[in-house]
């Protein structure tokens, strides 16, 4: 996994590398984040990581700091305001960047969640408490209201449901804001009913996530902070 990581801190969605988008810096399915929350264990010493000896975890914790600055640099910034992160960046130039098909540059309500979870347990340094204030108002501010995202005979389709607790689209416009969805033909629609059943049935085009980050982690992190202060 060390080996694995590019010197400006990302880690790419393959290793060795191979040809393609497996080269990106990849936040998308977790991949990245789930490499530096098990870096980070090894770091802190965590029981099942015991094993580990020191100098070892020491490249660890080097390892993760390079990418939690790195992170910090990959939040997209809208209209002068950060808002939330791309599923995957081009490790060179550090723009968001395409992966499958139906994969585009965009902000995601998915990952980002997995991202904000990430740098709540860091410490919380003028950039990193931003980078998790900027996301979290990202996320209150594009939740949608009313409707459900379930399976209905098969299919899977956004209902009407004034009980219903908020959802967000997995993908957002960087440009516009707009929720979008896309199919293997590589265009984006504004739709989910627009794109073909075998993609609108087999991925995750709505996401609930963010719900517990906002309501519960946001404010156990920010109560937290707080306390840390008052005690100075």
């Amino acid at each position: 996994l060390l080996s694995s990581q590019y010197e400006n801190g990302g880690f790419p969605q393959y290793f060795p590398l191979k040809k393609g988008y497996y080269t990106h810096i990849t936040f998308n399915d977790d991949a990245m984040i789930g490499v530096l929350n098990l870096l980070r264990d090894i770091a802190n010493g965590s029981e099942d990581h015991r094993f580990v000896d020191e100098a070892l975890g020491k490249r660890c914790e080097a390892a993760v700091a390079r990418s939690v600055e790195l992170i910090v640099k990959l939040q997209v910034v809208i209209g002068g305001r950060k808002a939330v992160w791309a599923p995957q960046y081009d490790e060179i130039t550090l723009k968001p960047a395409w992966a499958r098909k139906f994969e585009p540059p965009a902000l995601t309500a998915g990952e980002s969640v997995g991202v904000v979870k990430f740098l709540m347990k860091e410490k919380p340094t003028p950039g990193i408490t931003n980078a998790v204030e900027s996301a979290v108002k990202w996320f209150e501010a594009n939740k949608i209201k009313g409707h459900r995202w379930e399976r209905v005979n098969g299919e899977s389709k956004l209902t009407k449901d004034p009980s219903a607790p908020p959802i967000w689209a997995r993908f957002y416009e960087i440009e516009t804001g707009k929720p979008i969805f896309i199919g293997r033909d590589s265009v984006i629609k504004y739709d989910v009913t627009q794109i073909e059943a075998e993609r609108r049935n087999g991925y995750a085009w709505y996401v609930d996530g963010a719900q517990d980050l906002v309501t519960k982690d946001y404010l156990k992190w920010r109560s937290s902070i707080e306390k840390g202060l008052r005690e100075k």
